[in-house]
């Protein structure tokens, strides 16, 4: 990269220096700016024009855990140079590696600023869109029985998103700020350069939206999957009772002490109770069984059944061709 706006002193035209060296060295640019104002380390990204000299701060969340970590820098654009002010992480080794990878020639300290700018923003997309991919291995993950951390896993997943959600609506905050005081100067260059920054921006936005709606639709099939897992045991304890239930009855009408009950002085009563409870058991069993409830299916080969399947089949046939026709329609119309 060239820098052509001070050729004649390269070494002024960006300036790399810490607070508390800006703080003892250069008071009155610290007083021309409001960008020390806080002696805290800097916490969001914004732009100040103040005393009409332009200022600001980024904080970059890093890519490999957004929420944990992140590079936080500021910058004062004061006559002809553009002084970043480190506060957390190497900023010094990020611009020098920006400044390796273009060849072009800048001539405004502005024009270096804006392409930084979209230097910081621009294999975003691919990390969210791997991000994506991710989530839909642990979607198919997950049809297949495997939800080992999957809690955790989404509830890093939307904490990242919230992150890096927050962080480019603050950076099109600044490109919108930087749009009102670089427009009237009518430079093709610049308005192109934040042209392009606010709509990756915007698209960047949209694919935080995405992978959020993923995040929630599988939690929803999780929570799906738990509900279906709760109502089969539910089911099934249902099913356990409903058999039990008739002999309960039994035992219980034939535990009561009467003393002209009927088989209660019958040599062969106790076995025929057992046989008749065997019997009434096994029809429970059976009917069950036919239904398919304990199996937790609820399918069976019933005429009903197989009508069904027949009518959803044809449903399902039906509204393809009709897609397609649609499809042919609008082909042939557009020819």
């Amino acid at each position: 990269m060239k820098i052509a706006w001070n050729s004649t002193d390269p070494a002024k035209a960006i300036v790399m220096i810490d607070r508390n060296q800006l703080a003892a060295e250069y008071q009155d640019l610290v007083k021309r700016t409001m960008i020390m104002e806080d002696p805290r380390p800097f916490k969001f990204s914004r732009v100040m024009n103040y005393h009409n000299e332009l200022s600001g701060t980024f904080v970059i969340p890093k890519k490999s855990r957004p929420i944990q970590d992140h590079i936080s820098f500021g910058f004062i654009l004061y006559g002809r140079t553009l002084y970043f002010i480190k506060d957390k992480g190497d900023i010094a080794q990020m611009v020098m590696e920006f400044m390796e990878q273009y060849s072009d020639t800048i001539n405004s300290p502005f024009e270096f600023l804006l392409r930084f700018m979209n230097y910081m923003i621009q294999e975003d997309v691919y990390y969210l869109e791997d991000y994506n991919a991710k989530l839909e291995d642990i979607e198919e993950a997950l049809y297949d029985g495997h939800s080992l951390g999957l809690e955790r896993v989404i509830m890093i997943a939307r904490k990242d998103m919230n992150e890096l959600g927050s962080y480019y609506l603050q950076l099109t905050a600044i490109g919108e700020s930087l749009q009102q005081i670089i427009i009237p100067f009518n430079n093709n260059d610049e308005n192109a350069m934040l042209s392009l920054f606010l709509t990756r921006c915007s698209q960047l936005l949209n694919l935080v939206e995405n992978v959020k709606d993923n995040t929630n639709q599988i939690w929803n099939l999780r929570q799906t999957q738990l509900s279906d897992k709760q109502n089969k045991i539910s089911t099934l304890l249902t099913i356990i009772t409903t058999l039990f239930l008739p002999l309960t009855l039994m035992t219980g009408w034939y535990g009561m002490n009467f003393p002209n009950m009927p088989l209660i002085h019958h040599p062969y009563g106790y076995p025929i109770i057992i046989g008749l409870a065997l019997v009434v058991l096994t029809c429970e069993i059976l009917f069950i069984r036919r239904h398919h409830w304990l199996s937790g299916q609820g399918k069976s080969n019933t005429p009903s059944r197989i009508l069904k399947e027949k009518e959803e089949n044809q449903a399902a046939a039906n509204f393809f061709s009709n897609n397609d026709n649609e499809a042919n329609g609008n082909e042939a119309s557009g020819s």
